[in-house]
């Protein structure tokens, strides 16, 4: 007759009474049977052994790793030095759960709370999915073997520094921990440099380790050479700087692979704003023979939000062909016009700022009036962009007619890349919550921080403020290099998941 096969008691963990003596007694290796009916279960026996992150196989485990949380799990990333396999990219890696015995055991598994940098809140949470990681303890069997892998069941978060560890409990209530997985995120830039540049940046060392500080690690490419442009001062500047870009890392196979999760760092000429046919005027004036040269101040409203008006500098030497003079006229009190010529018509100032426009009025005829000069003037010199839309940023070389020097540069980079990470966080779509000195536009194009400059400033755009701030993400350049304490926060929990 057939052996019954002992089936476990969910409750017990014993095996069933065998419905007849005989099988007892052959269950006790006997004729006799046994007094106890009950018999211990093999499956009752087994423990859990441990929990462990898989390292590149479902054989090899690691104690201790860290995750490229916002690189996708596909062989292109695998690089064999910072990421040595697929298991350490992505944000759900993969769990291995074993036993001491074979069979379908019963267990529960579930990720410990993040430790290592600030949790993310509710509200930033609700905003962004990857902000948040899985909570719940889910319930598993093993497999025959008394082992389980666990796939895409946990997800971490995209934010850096975060460590992570999993627990799993067996039916007894006996608890294994993995080690520490430690979140990071990895993108890859490439130094985009024009021709007959004389002053680009000699390292990026202080670059990297900055962004290294937030576990963004950042890997360099080799660097690209592009077509040299004057000026980028407008859209057309842009639009072409970017397109000779495009054409340089699609030139570079190595390079173009690492898409979209590349920036181009570029080094240009000038990134200088022009304000065109700007009206400076004095009045009354006296005119004609012997009357003294008319000098008038060069001041205009700026561009840019609260359109503050100071005195600005005449545009000259930026771009080949783009002087400063427009044209010169005097109204007479009298009425009519009468054109100034060109060669009347001069500039007065220390080195190359000029803020002054001076007229000899002695060829004109006698009378009282309004000497109006049209010109061109520098709104702004700008010390880098952030393109929108592109996967670049820009850093000037050069700014008012001088060589920007290395500690200017690393300022401009480690900015304008913050810019294209997702700084200053102003607390809305997949962002963290608004950085606590966070300021939108005020004399500056865009999301910057205070941290250091009074709160609730009409214009962050003087002097004053850019010795104050504290911060690499203020709106003009301020030789700072570091993400202030309260940047510093947001930058780690910053997603770059989808890249560029």
């Amino acid at each position: 007759m057939p052996r019954r096969p002992l089936t476990r008691s969910r409750e017990m963990g014993w095996c069933s009474k065998p419905d007849k003596a005989s099988d007892v007694a052959k269950q006790s290796g006997g004729d006799k049977p046994v007094d106890d009916p009950k018999q211990p279960c093999p499956l009752a026996d087994a423990n859990i052994v441990s929990i462990a992150w898989l390292d590149g196989g479902d054989s090899i485990e690691t104690a201790a790793a860290t995750q490229w949380v916002n690189l996708p799990q596909e062989d292109a990333w695998v690089d064999g030095t910072e990421v040595k396999n697929k298991d350490r990219l992505g944000m759900t890696p993969r769990l291995k759960v074993k036993f001491d015995k074979p069979g379908a055991h019963s267990f529960k598994a579930k990720l410990l709370a993040p430790t290592g940098t600030a949790a993310y809140t509710d509200t930033e949470q609700g905003r962004n999915g990857n902000f948040k990681y899985t909570e719940d303890e889910k319930s598993y069997t093993t497999e025959p073997d008394g082992t389980k892998i666990i796939a895409g069941q946990f997800q971490l978060v995209a934010g850096g520094g975060y460590k992570f560890k999993a627990e799993a409990k067996d039916s007894k209530g006996k608890k294994v921990q993995t080690g520490e997985l430690t979140t990071k995120r990895l993108f890859y830039y490439v130094e985009a440099k024009m021709s007959g540049l004389s002053s680009v940046l000699s390292s990026t060392a202080v670059v990297d380790s900055e962004f290294d500080k937030h576990h963004l690690v950042l890997k360099e490419l080799t660097a690209l050479s592009i077509t040299h442009q004057e000026n980028i001062g407008d859209g057309t500047d842009s639009g072409t700087l970017s397109g000779n870009v495009d054409t340089a890392i699609d030139g570079a196979a190595a390079t173009k692979a690492k898409k979209p999760y590349l920036l181009a760092v570029v080094y240009t000429d000038h990134l200088a704003v022009k304000n065109a046919n700007v009206a400076i005027s004095k009045q009354p004036v006296d005119v004609g023979p012997g009357k003294p040269n008319v000098v008038i101040p060069v001041v205009s409203r700026g561009l840019l939000a609260p359109n503050t008006v100071d005195t600005r500098y005449l545009w000259h030497d930026i771009v080949t062909g783009e002087g400063w003079l427009v044209e010169a006229k005097f109204y007479p009190n009298a009425g009519g016009e009468t054109v100034i010529p060109a060669d009347k018509v001069s500039y007065n100032g220390s080195g190359n700022y000029w803020n002054e426009v001076e007229v000899d009025v002695t060829a004109l005829a006698a009378g009282q009036g309004k000497v109006e000069v049209k010109v061109n003037v520098v709104d702004r010199m700008r010390a880098g962009l952030a393109l929108g839309g592109a996967n670049q940023v820009c850093v000037c070389t050069r700014a008012w007619w001088a060589n920007k020097n290395d500690t200017s540069q690393e300022c401009v980079i480690i900015h304008e890349v913050g810019h294209k990470v997702g700084m200053v966080a102003e607390g809305a779509g997949n962002r963290p919550d608004a950085v606590a000195t966070h300021y939108s536009g005020k004399g500056h194009a865009g999301d910057h921080c205070y941290k250091g400059c009074p709160a609730g400033e009409t214009s962050y755009n003087t002097t004053s403020n850019t010795n104050a701030s504290q911060c690499v993400m203020f709106g003009t350049s301020n030789s700072k290099s570091a993400f202030c304490s309260n940047c510093e926060k947001a930058v780690k929990k910053l997603d770059i998941n989808a890249g560029w």
